[in-house]
């Protein structure tokens, strides 16, 4: 299956979108940022103090990658 070429603008703006949807996302958001990676075409990067203080809001990020990165690939 053909993955959905997407602008990283735009795919941080949806993993915002599916994270907003839960009880614990944090009030202040949540700064992630997505870069190309070699092997897997892209991932997501959190702020490590972020990731400490709010570690079932990262883990749900790693769950939406996984789940995004089947249906979406960068634009070049």
């Amino acid at each position: 299956m053909a993955k959905n070429a997407i602008s990283s603008t735009d795919l941080i703006w949806l993993f915002h979108e599916r994270l907003r949807e839960s009880h614990d996302y944090p009030q202040s958001g949540i700064s992630i940022a997505i870069v190309p990676a070699p092997n897997v075409g892209w991932t997501v990067l959190i702020d490590p103090r972020q990731q400490t203080k709010h570690p079932v809001c990262a883990r749900r990020v790693r769950a939406i990658q996984k789940q995004f990165r089947e249906k979406y690939a960068l634009k070049r």
